[in-house]
């Protein structure tokens, strides 16, 4: 600034000026801060993770073992019904007991009910076959009274629509031709 107004290399260059102190307002703080402090060690202490743990350890037998978690079975003793021991299987070298003989006719009773093929129709060239009993192929139940007393019944149903179709037919057409004839 004096170099502004006064020249360089004047006189007034060598008169010691007086220093002025630029001083700074002092730095906020809040009145609350020791109770902030306080309050925080008084949290800090239930927050601790590190160090040696207060509480004991269990003991290894109370840890978590292999299938612990399923379900046991009852612990069963031995129940036995039978007491008689079944006879040994015969053992190879052993010879079969000989004479045995039954009062059974096999061969009667193959000649008095002889076993008679199901009907079946084949479904595919592979060979897959299907008893016709079950596919719907053979009519069922066609002889039982009740089905024919239906089926007569819905024939006359039939008819009877049949009958009243042709009937409101004749009558649109004669009201047609009324309706022609009031014009003429």
């Amino acid at each position: 600034m004096s170099e502004a107004i006064y020249p360089a290399g004047s006189v007034y260059d060598w008169i010691p000026k007086e220093q002025e102190e630029i001083k700074k307002p002092p730095r906020y703080v809040s009145k609350f801060r020791p109770a902030v402090i306080l309050e925080e060690k008084l949290t800090k202490d239930a927050k601790k993770t590190m160090g040696p743990p207060k509480v004991e350890l269990p003991s290894p037998d109370k840890y978590l073992k292999k299938h612990s978690k399923h379900p046991k079975p009852p612990e069963s003793k031995s129940t036995r019904t039978c007491t008689v021991k079944k006879p040994m299987v015969p053992r190879r070298t052993e010879k079969p007991l000989m004479g045995i003989q039954t009062k059974r006719d096999f061969l009667q009773t193959t000649v008095m009910f002889p076993m008679k093929p199901k009907a079946t129709s084949v479904d595919t060239k592979k060979g897959h076959k299907q008893l016709l009993e079950n596919s719907g192929l053979v009519p069922k139940y066609v002889m039982k009274k009740v089905f024919s007393m239906k089926r007569k019944g819905i024939l006359r149903l039939f008819s009877l629509h049949i009958f009243l179709h042709h009937v409101s037919k004749l009558c649109v057409l004669f009201v047609e031709s009324l309706d022609e004839c009031l014009y003429w």
